[in-house]
């Protein structure tokens, strides 16, 4: 059995939503680098969890939440979207994701 088909069908769709902002992830070229060093960064940080019901509790963490949001700002002060911070954010728990599912 995978990791998906232990989830909830909230958490599923939780972990949906973080594959598709990864996928679509396409900041304009002058920003490339700095939004992916934001997605890196975050995900640094997300590596403190080390299972998937720890980072799927992290998600919706208000404290977790501010701490991210004002990381990507620090490093995107030219980006003012908060949807784009929402994408970098989401981008990141899906590659945490990943690791601590196994997935390749």
């Amino acid at each position: 059995m995978d990791a998906m088909e232990k989830l909830s069908n909230y958490d599923r769709a939780t972990v949906g939503m973080w594959r598709r902002a990864n996928a679509e992830l396409t900041p304009p070229l002058k920003y490339l680098f700095p939004t992916w060093a934001a997605v890196h960064a975050v995900l640094a940080g997300l590596r403190r969890h080390h299972d998937a019901a720890a980072l799927l509790a992290a998600y919706d963490s208000t404290p977790d939440n501010a701490a991210d949001f004002a990381l990507i700002r620090s490093l995107l002060p030219e980006v003012n979207s908060n949807p784009a911070y929402f994408q970098v954010r989401e981008a990141a728990f899906y590659l945490r994701w990943r690791e601590v599912s196994g997935m390749p």
